[in-house]
């Protein structure tokens, strides 16, 4: 059952060669994904318990710094989820089968609004996220720019990461989100790692 959550979830299964394996030693995802996943403060009264804890710890936090965060920043809005402490803190104390009742999601939500909305609202079956057209900019206007970015001295002496074969996925546009996912990586080490001893130095002052 872990090992299948963990697929369904797994932000990264068509990375290969890309990431240098052999130099991460015996570090395994997969079992740091169990170690959150059924950690000690973990409810055990059902699967459903340790799927919401391992939300909460690992993608909430990114979905709020990502989506939330800039949404905000350009004046969309977005639809993230009712974080309000006390809502929190009760819904943690709702069993598992109140919360997801015959398959229904946001069962309770859904009961607690319907009186409010129509049903048409309430009952909606066609909404969608915001997916993010990573090929179409990867083979377009993005294409020179990621590939300046892969292409400069320091993003191919990376000792984790060979840019190289991510200079290369650019071309396949099957591999857009992998190649945005480096691109993403190689931006985040040229703005703190590359700058680790500026940053040190602040700290000194």
């Amino acid at each position: 059952m872990d090992r299948r959550y963990f697929r369904l979830i797994n932000r990264a299964p068509l990375l290969g060669d890309e990431i240098r394996w052999n130099l991460l030693g015996d570090y395994s995802p997969f079992e740091t994904f169990q170690s959150i996943f059924n950690g000690d403060n973990v409810g055990k009264e059902s699967y459903f318990d340790r799927m919401t804890h391992f939300d909460f710890k690992t993608l909430l936090p990114a979905l709020l710094q990502v989506e939330d965060r800039v949404s905000m920043a350009h004046g969309l809005e977005s639809r993230v989820p009712f974080l309000d402490h006390e809502i929190v803190e009760f819904a943690a104390t709702m069993p598992s089968n109140i919360k997801f009742k015959d398959g229904t999601m946001k069962q309770v939500l859904k009961n607690a609004m319907r009186t409010m909305l129509p049903d048409v609202i309430v009952n909606r079956k066609d909404k969608m996220g915001f997916p993010t057209p990573l090929t179409e900019w990867l083979q377009g206007e993005a294409n020179d720019f990621a590939r300046d970015v892969f292409s400069s001295q320091r993003a191919r002496e990376r000792e984790l990461v060979d840019n190289t074969l991510a200079l290369d996925g650019l071309i396949e546009p099957k591999f857009g989100r992998k190649a945005w996912g480096l691109l993403c990586l190689e931006l985040w080490q040229q703005e703190f790692h590359d700058r680790a001893s500026q940053f040190k130095s602040l700290l000194s002052k």
